[in-house]
């Protein structure tokens, strides 16, 4: 394989890539190189295209929920990469129409992408909101449920993967949040 392969989820020659794992493997390559890991760059940019038109690669049987949470987590990773999008953002979540029936976890990327950023201030607050009216909480813990679909398998489902997503995205918004202990 060469560095091309391990960008696009190791794909077989000639077979194309798995959206979800491509994000996953852009994602876990810039968390590596900024915990001091080197010979990531060259990964790296060859992975931005592909997120920045993630939308290209979906095949046909993706449902709108898996899509849009492919999408959001592309625009989440782009952040950590430097190459911020909230306007994509904005619009995946316009787009999508109503929140509340949208997935938590995709929700949970859009709010990690637009933390603490100036212009979306407005969908910051109705994530946010949205969490709050979400989360299942008892006296000493605090966790979100999902469901993924039909598509579960896309994506590499996990039924505490939310809370995990959910819990990162909170504390780069909000980290007095009093819910964020019990995540």
């Amino acid at each position: 394989f060469d560095t091309y392969d391990l960008v696009v989820a190791l794909p077989i020659r000639g077979d194309p890539s798995e959206p979800y794992l491509t994000v996953y493997v852009a994602n876990a390559l810039q968390r590596a190189k900024a915990n001091g890991f080197t010979g990531t760059d060259e990964m790296i940019n060859r992975a931005k295209p592909y997120l920045k038109n993630i939308e290209r690669y979906y095949p046909w049987y993706y449902t709108k929920d898996i899509r849009f949470s492919i999408s959001s987590y592309a625009v989440y990773t782009r952040k950590l990469l430097g190459d911020p999008d909230l306007s994509k953002g904005q619009k995946l979540l316009r787009d999508y129409g109503a929140i509340d029936k949208a997935p938590m976890e995709a929700l949970g990327w859009l709010l990690g992408a637009f933390a603490q950023q100036k212009g979306v201030e407005a969908e910051r607050k109705q994530l946010v909101r949205h969490a709050m009216n979400k989360v299942s909480e008892t006296a000493g813990a605090a966790n979100f449920t999902t469901s993924y679909g039909d598509g579960a398998y896309l994506m590499l489902a996990s039924d505490r993967r939310v809370d995990s997503v959910m819990l990162e995205s909170l504390i780069q918004e909000q980290k007095d949040l009093d819910l964020i202990p019990k995540i």
